[in-house]
């Protein structure tokens, strides 16, 4: 778990970081990201955009499920975490930033106004990178204490390709991005340690009755 901590906190530290350097250079990385995706395949990471974050709420679902039929306390308090996280972080945070900055989106100029309920003028920080990382990190902690353990990295992967969807179809900066990136992180991470302490370091599936949608 210590590595993990490590890891998370350099990540957090670089993405804050790598936000304020990224406002220098937003409007470009937009256009060249845009100019980048040729029209006839843009629809890829518009879907991905629009609906990627569905698989981690159907395989999140599916572990409470299997969690309730094993009666699997671990499984079902990670479960709470996640939601918790989910709430407070990608929701509750994310949410009284959007208002408070009111950046517009990058159609609309990218300015600050500050205090604005206008979704044109919500885009830092993403939404979407913040939600999509909570899972990530969740379901990486997941696959860490399974015999899934060599797959642990695909949801982080995943989460990534999702919230770079967003600035690939025009929904925000990717300084917007980079900043709920270190959301997510952070709220998972906190919620991440607090069931780790709660709990044994024990795997979290056994062997013989791992669900089979995470078999191989």
């Amino acid at each position: 778990m210590a590595g993990f901590k490590k890891t998370l906190l350099i990540s957090i530290s670089t993405a804050l970081l790598g936000v304020v350097v990224l406002f220098a250079f937003d409007t470009q990385i937009w256009i060249s990201t845009k100019n980048l995706i040729p029209s006839d395949v843009i629809y890829i990471p518009k879907a991905v955009s629009r609906r990627g974050l569905y698989v981690f709420y159907f395989i999140f679902a599916g572990l409470m499920i299997y969690a309730l039929y094993k009666k699997n306390q671990k499984l079902k308090d990670l479960w709470w975490a996640y939601i918790k996280a989910q709430f407070i972080f990608s929701f509750g945070v994310v949410r009284c930033m959007k208002i408070f900055f009111g950046r517009a989106r990058p159609k609309y100029g990218g300015e600050f106004t500050f205090f604005s309920l206008d979704s044109h003028y919500n885009s830092f920080p993403s939404g979407h990178s913040a939600d999509a990382f909570v899972s990530g990190v969740f379901l990486y902690y997941v696959l860490k204490y399974s015999k899934y353990s060599p797959y642990r990295f695909l949801p982080l992967a995943y989460a990534l390709m999702i919230a770079f969807s967003r600035v690939a179809v025009s929904a925000h900066y990717l300084s917007d991005v980079v900043a709920g990136i270190a959301i997510g992180l952070l709220g998972a991470f906190l919620y991440v340690s607090k069931h780790h302490e709660k709990h044994t370091r024990q795997a979290i599936f056994a062997s013989k009755d791992a669900p089979q949608f995470l078999s191989p």
